[in-house]
């Protein structure tokens, strides 16, 4: 396992921070380095001093993963899909049946659900 100084974690976080955010909102580099220190040292105010886990992000990489799968997918394209994403075909019904609860879920309202209170002024 390796062991990183927190000055070299903080000060190493800014350039991969800043080229996230010049890429994803396309600010001209001066602007991404900027607000990367600034967040950098948000992350140093909130968790300075303590000892933290840093995850890996799976959760969030599956996440993107499964909207990317059910973007592309039109309902007859399963094979298609699952060898774009290096999935098997079976995922690919899984996670299309996952988003499509989540959607109806999102959408619809419980016909059984106790009706909620209207918050008086």
């Amino acid at each position: 396992m390796s062991t990183i100084r927190a000055s070299d974690l903080l000060s190493e976080s800014v350039a991969p921070i800043a080229k996230v955010i010049q890429q994803t909102l396309g600010v001209n580099a001066e602007l991404a380095e900027a607000t990367s220190i600034e967040i950098t040292m948000l992350f140093a105010h909130l968790w300075g001093g303590q000892v933290v886990y840093v995850p890996k992000g799976v959760c969030i990489q599956a996440s993107k993963l499964h909207q990317k799968i059910f973007d592309d997918w039109t309902g007859r394209n399963h094979h298609e899909v699952a060898t774009k994403h290096g999935v098997s075909v079976q995922h690919v019904y899984a996670v299309v049946k996952r988003m499509r609860l989540a959607i109806i879920a999102r959408d619809q309202h419980d016909l059984f659900a106790p009706p909620e209170e209207e918050e008086l002024p």
